[in-house]
């Protein structure tokens, strides 16, 4: 395992100002740990903004300890010390593993940081608030808006008008209209991890398979996202041969110009403008991809939660831990962080100044947020018996597996797991 770092920092002076649970603060000196991964802000956290320091100034009698740990080591980390018992006081959860520690924290239902917090509702696992996320973030498409312009092409609103600029893309301005990395597994996931969360009845999608003996039937979002998946990727948008090649070479084809958009969450912007000559920085556009088929319909667009702060059951310092909470999600630090970041605050009256990803959404008429929902128990048991990665069937549709048959061979390997698995 690769070497953490440990930062220390030491609380003096202050007092807990803002959203205390029954009104108190401690009085005994108290240490608590505060563990999160690589990425998740920790350079502001601890050099630009020192996280630390600013929590001495309101609560004296608290130590806050932030350790940092590389996000390739992060989740076999916190296995092992749940196992053992030994989680720190306060740890980020990722959002595909929050069903994984239902059972080893506690409940932070009545907190007021899970009153400010507009993603706890709709994370909540039977009825139980696992941890509160710092923010959320959308998925958009980039492109190059000089291509567009030269072609006279507008950012589209329906699903056929983002195949029709494929194909204008490809056959008229002889670009790779959209590049995919698929030699890299996980580059496909906005296509077949998302899609089907954004077509009709998409809503929670993992769970509703979960209920499901076969969900690759028509009529179910899984067939009907995967659908559009295959339509897209018949059009061969990333070029002749999309998984002969990965994600560095993606991104430096968008950066040279031979690829006219590529799609990726908004960390990607910053990537972007690091490696992008000055002369090309204006030069990078957004949308939020369209899966509506007509302008009538919601415009579902996808938010994950992410970056889940939660407390284990065996911390001995709960209290403590949850002030902590309840002065970070409440603060002007807090809202100095996310601008930092440019993510979604989690936090109803914190706002994105000069963002260029606000300004995306704002433009966006009858939009429908959409929240990337994780499988827990029932999913879980069969994705884990028929080794389902929606990555995976991505990749397949993209080197040019027949779509009903791939529909049909998941189906058939669905339905036994679930008759074997979950029964009735």
């Amino acid at each position: 395992m690769k070497k953490t770092f440990l930062i220390l920092a030491l609380s003096t002076l202050g007092f807990l100002g803002c959203g205390k649970e029954e009104g108190k603060v401690s009085t005994a000196k108290k240490e608590i740990t505060l563990s999160i991964w690589e990425g998740t802000g920790e350079e502001y956290f601890m050099e630009l903004n020192n996280l630390s320091e600013a929590y001495k100034k309101i609560n004296p009698n608290v130590t806050l300890k932030i350790e940092k740990i590389p996000g390739s080591d992060y989740d076999t980390a916190m296995k092992i010390r749940n196992t053992a018992q030994q989680l720190p006081d306060i740890f980020a959860v990722r959002n595909k593993h929050m069903y994984t520690y239902r059972d080893s924290v506690i409940d932070l239902n009545g907190l007021e940081a899970t009153k400010l917090n507009i993603f706890a509702e709709a994370y909540k696992i039977d009825n139980k608030v696992i941890g509160l996320p710092m923010y959320g973030f959308n998925e958009f498409v980039y492109y190059r808006k000089s291509i567009f312009k030269d072609l006279g092409l507008s950012e589209p609103e329906t699903w056929g008008q983002f195949l029709e600029i494929i194909d204008i893309l490809k056959n008229k301005g002889g670009y790779v209209p959209l590049a995919i990395g698929g030699k890299d597994l996980w580059t496909t996931y906005p296509y077949g991890q998302f899609i089907p969360y954004l077509v009709k009845n998409g809503d929670n999608v993992l769970n509703k398979m979960g209920e499901m003996k076969n969900p690759f039937v028509e009529g179910t979002p899984v067939y009907e996202g995967y659908k559009k998946v295959s339509q897209l990727f018949d059009l061969k948008p990333a070029g002749d041969n999309p998984i002969g090649y990965g994600w560095s070479q993606e991104t430096n084809m968008f950066l040279s110009k031979k690829a006219a958009m590529m799609a990726a969450g908004q960390w990607y912007y910053k990537d972007y403008m690091k490696d992008a000559p000055e002369e090309d920085k204006g030069d990078l556009g957004m949308f939020l991809m369209p899966v509506r088929d007509n302008l009538d319909e919601k415009f579902r667009y996808f938010v994950t939660g992410e970056v889940f702060l939660a407390i284990p059951t065996t911390s001995k310092n709960q209290e403590e831990a949850k002030e902590f909470l309840n002065w970070f999600f409440g603060s002007d630090y807090y809202k100095a962080y996310i601008n930092h970041m440019q993510v979604l605050p989690a936090v109803a009256d914190v706002k994105l100044e000069n963002s260029p990803f606000a300004d995306v959404l704002e433009k966006v008429q009858n939009k429908e947020a959409v929240y990337q929902i994780p499988g827990y128990e029932k999913y879980t048991k069969i994705k884990n018996a028929t080794h389902y990665d929606q990555n995976q069937l991505s990749q397949d549709l993209l080197s040019g597996v027949n779509f009903q048959e791939l529909m049909t061979e998941w189906g058939k390997k669905w339905e036994e797991a679930w008759n074997n698995l979950i029964g009735g």
